[in-house]
């Protein structure tokens, strides 16, 4: 699920929901390089989350094939909940 990213402006720190022409509105300052390399971050974060999700994903998998069903689902919740914590603070 996509987080709604939060660039601000680098010189008055504004948070910056629309950019026309790549200027913020409310002092002028140019933002086009600033709001590239929020994204570009953004997107690595993103990627670097997917990996590692796949990664506990298939580990569980392994892990817990000799779990009964109740142990399994729980085994899957708190790695799911690891995984949404940790991603989540990324982002703050």
């Amino acid at each position: 699920m996509p987080l709604v990213p939060r660039i601000r402006c680098p010189e008055c720190g504004q948070r910056l929901i629309r950019k026309p022409a790549g200027i913020c509105p409310r002092c002028g300052c140019d933002v086009r390089g600033h709001a590239r390399r929020a994204r570009l971050r953004e997107e690595r974060i993103e990627k670097v989350t997917a990996v590692v999700s796949t990664a506990l994903v298939v580990t569980l998998f392994v892990v817990v094939g000799g779990f009964r069903w109740a142990e399994a689902i729980a085994a899957y919740a708190v790695a799911g909940a690891a995984v949404w914590w940790f991603a989540r603070r990324t982002f703050s």
